[in-house]
């Protein structure tokens, strides 16, 4: 009564197995199938890969929330009083594509420049420049632009970059700079 309750389901007498597969290769051999004489090796017993794909896709997750800042993201906290500059990197390569990020009271046009000449910087479709006296002036979103893609500037050396805010006047006045080392003079 074992068949009907499956009593020894997935178990199978190896002598019983053995014999009905040398029965089926004789009959194979008599009729020449070839098909069921190649196919009587014995089966290859394949583990199971779950865990593996399991751990793979943890140390997938691991490394994305721990590397999710990509190259172009400047840590620059928002700062709605005091304006600030925030770099990628302090020390670049001459023409190497460099992030900048601003930081200041909203409402306020600011112009970016890299030694004193005013740049536009890149950050797709989220930023849009007015022309101003002094150059291209963004105004920031929530006290915080988004991060902006400059070419570093040529020439061995510390290079400074800076904001200025543009009054309603158009009179501009340096409210934050920072200094960069570049090398590799193009």
């Amino acid at each position: 009564m074992s068949f009907i309750f499956g009593g020894v389901r997935g178990r199978e007498d190896p002598e019983l197995a053995a014999g009905n597969r040398r029965t089926a290769q004789h009959f194979a051999r008599d009729v020449g199938d070839e098909r069921a004489l190649a196919g009587d090796r014995t089966p290859i017993r394949r583990g199971n890969h779950w865990t593996w794909l399991a751990v793979a896709v943890v140390v997938l997750a691991v490394l994305g929330f721990t590397s999710s800042r990509g190259a172009d993201e400047v840590p620059l906290t928002a700062d709605c009083t005091t304006p600030a500059i925030g770099v990628s990197s302090s020390q670049v390569t001459a023409g190497q594509t460099m992030y900048v990020r601003l930081t200041g009271p909203d409402g306020v046009p600011y112009v970016l420049t890299v030694d004193g000449a005013p740049v536009r910087g890149d950050a797709g479709s989220t930023v849009s420049y007015t022309q101003t006296g002094a150059g291209p002036a963004l105004e920031l979103t929530q006290c915080l632009s988004p991060s902006l893609a400059i070419a570093a500037p040529a020439g061995d050396g510390p290079h400074e970059v800076a904001v200025l805010a543009v009054a309603a006047d158009g009179t501009t006045r340096q409210v934050a700079t920072t200094t960069l080392q570049v090398t590799g003079t193009r």
